[in-house]
């Protein structure tokens, strides 16, 4: 069992094409969606998994009137950026239930997400048993799923890939000072700092194409301290978040058509 933490901090700014449709400075994952606000759509596909003990919503709070179905739901304050919220989420899992090894967080602008997208991501990352299980979506399999997605993609050694939003992550990343988050969070507000944690060698790897997930891993284990496992994820859901309008417009007829 694992328990999980849905990321719904954040809300709609001016500059943003999303407050063509909303009212700007109102929290992003209330946006509805095909008749249902866009956190229901993930909070349903959370509660449904028998693989999840406890939610933990980061960003709102129980004035929001969430249903979670009976499964224990726990709420987190917005602490301003996605680094610190994964944090307090990880550190209220890590007091809601001590003896859990792993936590899943899953981005509240993702929701055509299912519950069998969910669980296998957190069976993946059981097997995997690294610190961090970050999930990437091929270029064609998005394509293939939503051709007008228009992702941007990182170009990888014989392939190109975009980043999921079901990540899971070892607790004593938030319980602990672990060398990582120490390094990470000493980084954040200094550009310099960021730029000697990545160091020369990936950028020069990212632009002749060189890099892989392998070496990415590997690279993150040296400069950071972090065991990290990259996995390729057959669902393109878990990667087409809501952060535009048009993409609004997809997850629109997507979830209607259901």
């Amino acid at each position: 069992m694992i328990n999980a933490i849905i990321g719904a901090g954040g809300a709609i700014k001016p500059d943003e094409s999303l407050a063509e449709i909303a009212t700007v400075g109102t929290p992003k994952a209330l946006l509805t969606i095909a008749g249902k606000r866009m956190v229901d759509w993930v909070l349903d596909a959370v509660a449904a998994s028998e693989k999840v003990d406890n939610i933990i919503v980061v960003g709102l709070t129980e004035a929001d009137n969430l249903n979670s179905h009976g499964k224990p739901l726990h709420f987190v304050a917005d602490h301003g950026s996605l680094f610190e919220n994964v944090k307090a989420g990880g550190k209220a899992s890590g007091n809601i239930s001590p003896t859990h090894k792993q936590v899943a967080w899953i981005s509240a602008d993702i929701p055509m997400i299912s519950t069998a997208m969910l669980d296998w991501c957190i069976t993946q990352a059981a097997a995997a048993d690294h610190e961090l299980f970050y999930t990437l979506i091929e270029k064609q399999t998005m394509e293939a799923r939503f051709p007008n997605s228009k992702r941007t993609f990182t170009k990888l050694k014989g392939q190109e890939v975009c980043g999921g939003d079901i990540n899971i992550f070892d607790i004593k990343l938030a319980t602990t000072v672990h060398p990582a988050v120490e390094k990470m969070t000493a980084a954040r507000k200094n550009v310099l700092r960021q730029a000697q944690l990545v160091g020369l060698w990936p950028a020069i790897l990212l632009l002749t194409r060189q890099m892989t997930m392998e070496k990415g891993a590997e690279i993150l284990h040296k400069r950071v301290e972090l065991h990290t496992k990259f996995v390729l994820c057959p669902h393109a859901e878990v990667g087409m978040d809501v952060d535009k309008h048009y993409q609004y417009e997809i997850a629109r007829q997507t979830l209607e058509n259901l």
